[in-house]
């Protein structure tokens, strides 16, 4: 059978298939769109017809034609290939399905195993004297016993290796321990495994049918940083397609047609206890696009309940916009006395129902807000109000509403609607709260990408000119997961050097490895295309001397946990060594 895979490609143009979602207009050698993964106002979503790639500098997400249908049509790899397949006019019953990158056996091994997890992470809650202590905390907040079983509630123990180890005698090998997130390693064929989750409370997050996909971790002693750690992405879990609680959720969303947007995995947890189950997630992130769309699934209708400081209102703000996209309707919780919900139902758990059914439009908490932070009876208040209300009106969907609000704002200020309307028309277009200054700021994109493959990508496309800088990168220090692009360039450095060789450079890279390089070469034709020789060899240098910053912290950050590992379990002399080699490290 021939590869369908191949013949797509044959027959089909990225550029095209992109074409049908997305306007494309001509910059450079590539192609360049509003990115349909997320809101912007300034394209950052290029197509590449030479590479046969797209990728967005915003949002991060591309690949080939495949990666990308995938992502715009929510679909798994079999069903991206039958599109396509159909696209392209092939007939599917000729060809035998090769598995995707990530199989079907391992995505369920990733499943079980967490599963396990939460098991050991249980019975260290409930059968332990440390557990105990625990549980009286848990207590304290509020929860009762049922509820903490519910929510299987955990305990990962104060050690950097029980966990794994446990999963280990289990029958889960590192390598898929590490993948998931569970734990850390620079070589998972070696001994230096160790466990992400030390001494935290530890809560299990589902995706949408129920599968246990990752954990929040809280802290537990006063000075472990970040307060919540939570699983990192994998193949069977992605932060931005995830709303905490949202499977616990669903009927009732559904039952009520509405959701209440919370914050933290305890706001949750204590709204179920209460009996109010219509209640999801964003986990301490920003909405996003995706789940928004997911929310929309069940109601169009979403109240917002977040922190009473300046970050959670600005982030509420931004979710406002986002649901407006979707033309959905957006109500908010007040009169809680500046308190989250946890805190709140614990102390109120009768009223709120009540808080809740007294939600208010988002749009009136704006101008109440604006307006009582202005001194609305003067010209000058009068025009700062207008100006920071502004972005909302523009992106009302609904002229009905705008309407309204209109002529609500015109009673509180004194004015005449017909003002307001000017200035909307004077200002449209207005920079709102989801557009990102992304595209303004390259190194924002660079984060994502990562200084050490950025680095790489230039030296691909630059061999003769950034030799030194790639002779200079301290592989020793580097971790084996961080090692993918080095290695294919250390491979094949003498065909790289080799003049109008890119291609069959290019050739000895497995897919992976191959796509990950075009995508971020389109980063580097973008924002170093027009650099000379003298400034493409400064920003080699910039970004060599970040790594190697980078590299030794993360030593020096190893070494001082090796330091109280020895020290907690007595051993002087290997806490001796340890610190020489960190003062050595510290003078460096």
């Amino acid at each position: 059978m021939s590869d369908i895979v191949g013949d797509i490609k044959a027959r089909l143009n990225i550029e095209d298939v992109v074409a049908q979602y997305v306007r494309l207009k001509p910059s450079g050698r590539n192609l360049k769109g509003l990115c349909p993964f997320h809101q912007e106002k300034t394209p950052s979503f290029m197509v590449s017809p030479e590479k046969q790639i797209a990728y967005c500098f915003g949002c991060h997400k591309g690949g080939d034609m495949i990666n990308f249908i995938e992502e715009v049509e929510g679909v798994e790899f079999k069903d991206a290939i039958t599109i396509l397949a159909d696209k392209a006019g092939i007939d599917m019953a000729q060809y035998t399905l090769s598995e995707p990158k990530h199989s079907t056996s391992e995505k369920s091994d990733l499943y079980a195993m967490h599963e396990s997890a939460a098991s050991f992470y249980e019975d260290m809650l409930w059968k332990t004297e440390k557990g105990e202590k625990v549980l009286a905390y848990l207590r304290n907040r509020g929860l009762n016993d049922e509820t903490i079983r519910t929510f299987h509630f955990g305990l990962a123990p104060d050690s950097f290796d029980k966990t794994h180890l446990y999963l280990v005698k289990q029958g889960y090998s590192r390598k898929h321990i590490v993948l998931s997130g569970i734990a850390i390693s620079k070589n998972t064929q070696g001994d230096s495994v160790y466990d992400r989750f030390r001494a935290r409370l530890m809560i299990p997050i589902y995706d949408t049918v129920g599968r246990m996909v990752g954990f929040g971790g809280r802290a537990l002693k006063k000075d472990d940083q970040p307060k919540y750690l939570n699983s990192p992405d994998s193949p069977i879990y992605r932060k931005s397609d995830v709303l905490y609680g949202y499977n616990f959720a669903k009927d009732s969303v559904k039952k009520e047609d509405s959701i209440i947007l919370v914050e933290g995995y305890f706001d949750v947890i204590m709204s179920h206890q209460t009996g109010v189950k219509n209640v999801a997630a964003t986990s301490g992130t920003a909405l996003t696009p995706q789940q928004v769309k997911l929310i929309k699934r069940f109601t169009k209708n979403m109240i917002f309940s977040f922190d009473t400081d300046k970050a959670g209102i600005e982030a509420a703000k931004r979710g406002f916009e986002l649901a407006q996209h979707e033309e959905m309707n957006v109500r908010v919780l007040h009169n809680m006395a500046a308190k989250d919900p946890a805190d709140f139902i614990k102390d109120n758990p009768d009223q709120w129902s009540t808080i809740i059914n007294n939600s208010i439009p988002f749009m009136q908490f704006c101008i109440d807000e604006v307006v009582s932070s202005h001194n609305n009876s003067s010209l000058q208040g009068k025009k700062k109000i207008l100006a920071e209300l502004n972005p909302f009106f523009q992106i009302l969907s609904s002229s009905f509403e705008k309407d309204y609000f209109v002529r609500e704002l015109a009673q509180k200020l004194d004015i005449k609607e017909v003002v307001i309307y000017d200035e909307l028309k004077k200002k449209k277009g207005h920079r709102t709260y989801t557009q990102s200054d992304n595209q303004k700021k390259p190194d924002t994109a660079t984060k994502k990408i990562g200084t050490l493959d950025l680095l790489l990508t230039l030296i691909i496309e630059y061999p003769a000119l950034l030799e030194k800088e790639f002779a200079a990168i301290p592989e020793k220090m580097l971790e084996e997961n961080e090692k993918s692009i080095y290695n294919a360039v250390k491979d094949n450095y003498n065909l790289l050097r080799a003049e109008g060789k890119r291609k069959e450079f290019l050739a000895c890279l497995n897919d992976e490895i191959q796509q990950r390089v075009e995508m971020i070469s389109l980063f580097v034709d973008e924002v170093y295309g027009n650099y000379n020789e003298h400034m493409l060899q400064e920003e080699a240098q910039k970004l060599l001397d970040k790594i190697i910053k980078r590299l030794l912290n993360r030593q020096k950050r190893t070494l001082s946990a090796r330091i109280r590992e020895a020290e907690k379990n007595g051993d002087t002399s290997t806490a001796k060594e340890l610190l020489v080699k960190l003062q050595q490290l510290m003078s460096s």
